[in-house]
């Protein structure tokens, strides 16, 4: 009787605190190839997640979408995860929501600010057809690039949505 008491203890003091419950999520996740097409596929992540409630707003602020080399066609993937994570982070439909395009430096750059416009276009539009307000669109061409690595130009190509907080004063970038 001792020797099953014993292992009993030993049980319980070796076990793993389960003082939070762990939750599974099914996710989208992106791959990244640099030689071949990115694959995108739903997966199950298991872990310990924030509560929308107690998400921390700065996370929640600015998403990216990103295109493939010379496109503005919004793939399903990168519009199912645009709604997705707008819903996760608490979006409502009536916050306001700045898009802006991007592209990477390869092509001239008269080409490249109009690629960018359509690319943020078809993002705002996407939203729009989904209850979200665009507030304001606009295209920035390769300006701001986020690296110069021309391994790393997929990067460049991208729409970023900013969701403007109450307190925060959206300024028009001149020109676009």
């Amino acid at each position: 009787m001792k020797k099953h008491f014993a292992l009993i203890i030993l049980a319980t003091l070796l076990m793993p605190s389960l003082s939070k419950a762990k939750e599974i999520r099914q996710e989208s996740f992106k791959y990244h190839m640099n030689m071949a097409r990115d694959i995108s596929c739903l997966t199950f992540v298991i872990g310990e997640f924030d509560t929308p409630g107690k998400r921390v707003a700065a996370d929640c602020r600015l998403f990216v979408v990103h295109f493939q080399l010379g496109s503005a066609t919004l793939s399903p993937f990168e519009a199912e995860t645009i709604i997705s994570r707008l819903n996760a982070c608490g979006i409502t439909r009536s916050a306001p929501l700045v898009i802006t395009g991007y592209t990477c430096e390869l092509g001239p750059d008269h080409l490249n600010q109009t690629l960018s416009l359509q690319r943020a276009r078809a993002v705002a539009g996407y939203l729009q057809s989904h209850g979200f307000a665009a507030t304001a669109v606009q295209g920035r061409g390769s300006n701001h690039p986020r690296t110069e690595n021309p391994d790393e130009f997929f990067r460049n190509r991208r729409v970023e949505i900013q969701v403007i907080l109450p307190r925060q004063q959206f300024t028009p970038v001149p020109g676009s």
